[in-house]
């Protein structure tokens, strides 16, 4: 199970850090594009940002739980089509000149066949000299998930995470408590299992390479730190 759960607290328990960083990040070059699309849209925030600077967004997400959130908030945007999709599977209606995948979106494709097929398929559904934003996770943040678990309670909610590496393979268990009555008395809980895959930044700019992909940049953590030191990989492609 993934996000069945979650993906109504996901925003909550996130928090604006990321998508701040990214829109500041993006802003000074993407003042105006005719179609993008947010890859792994999760509740939709990057693609209703990017429906500020696009003519046409489509936000594609394969799970249909954040897919509802994502509508919920966002589906009076007469620029966004919402489009529930696993990217090994990724097609468009036209050709995107820019396309963003944030928060660690490739890391949940565990296999390099998988991988490989996904580049393949976004190469496909951008446009020659198209642009690629997206973010990886980095060398400090497999570490910090190698340390265990951290907790959040909140009167409403309790949610209990617990990481588990073994290898390049990531294992979140997460545990939660939700308040079902005004008084707090009563939690219905929940359990999600999200499997990740750490990648190697030698490794990803090689299959970048040989899928027809050119690292414009690589920085660790929006350029305040060198890649090796990361907590997240920030990259730049340009379609071949």
């Amino acid at each position: 199970m993934a996000y069945e759960d979650l993906a109504a607290f996901y925003d909550e328990l996130m928090g604006d850090a990321l998508y701040d960083a990214w829109q500041q990040a993006l802003a000074p070059h993407l003042s105006s594009v005719p179609v993008a699309v947010d890859l792994g849209c999760g509740t939709g925030r990057m693609a209703a940002w990017l429906a500020e600077r696009a003519e046409r967004v489509y936000a594609v997400d394969r799970s249909p739980e954040m897919l509802a959130v994502a509508f919920d908030t966002w589906g009076h945007l007469s620029n966004v089509r919402w489009l529930e999709s696993d990217l090994c599977d990724l097609a468009l209606p036209e050709a995107a000149d820019f396309a963003l995948a944030s928060t660690d979106v490739l890391n949940y494709l565990l296999t390099r066949d998988e991988l490989e097929r996904v580049l393949q398929r976004v190469r496909a559904c951008v446009r020659p000299g198209g642009r690629w934003a997206l973010d990886t996770l980095g060398p400090r943040r497999l570490q910090q998930l190698r340390d265990g678990a951290w907790h959040d309670v909140r009167d409403h909610l309790v949610i209990v995470h617990e990481a588990e590496v073994e290898g390049e393979t990531i294992v979140h268990r997460v545990c939660g408590f939700v308040g079902i009555e005004e008084d707090g008395e009563i939690y219905r809980r929940f359990d999600e299992e999200h499997v990740q895959r750490y990648w190697d930044a030698a490794t990803l700019a090689d299959l970048f390479d040989r899928t027809g992909w050119e690292v414009v940049e690589a920085q660790g953590d929006f350029g305040e730190c060198p890649v090796d030191q990361a907590d997240r990989v920030v990259w730049v492609l340009e379609r071949r």
